[in-house]
């Protein structure tokens, strides 16, 4: 017999998403990020929790870059172009060949900025 918790859990979690403006979503999605570098920054000798969470940081770093840089973008352009070399100063720490060297405190504290300023 199944547990039809689960089913109403996902279509609750469904229905809240949905209700989102993409505007909280990006601010949740950093938050998972940056929970993931915390953990990371706890258990600092787990060198597999460090590469996947600064790994995870790169790929939305990459993202964000990626749509800042779009012409759909609606940011002044030098808010745009700031938030680009941000990204590049952040892009340039996650892609260090020894992910064990990487300064999770900057990377922490870039992405409590970002969440700060989406709320």
């Amino acid at each position: 017999m199944s547990n039809p918790q689960p089913q109403g859990v996902n279509a609750y979690q469904q229905t809240t998403s949905a209700a989102k403006t993409p505007r909280e979503l990006e601010r949740e999605i950093i938050a998972r990020v940056t929970h993931q570098l915390k953990l990371a920054k706890e258990k600092r000798k787990d060198s597999i929790l460090v590469a996947r969470a600064v790994s995870d940081n790169l790929s939305l770093w990459y993202v964000m870059i990626s749509d800042l840089a779009s012409e759909g973008n609606q940011l002044p352009l030098e808010i745009r172009g700031n938030l680009i070399s941000v990204g590049m100063a952040v892009v340039r720490e996650c892609e260090q060949v020894d992910r064990t060297k990487v300064n999770l405190d900057f990377l922490i504290t870039v992405n409590q900025s970002m969440i700060e300023g989406l709320a």
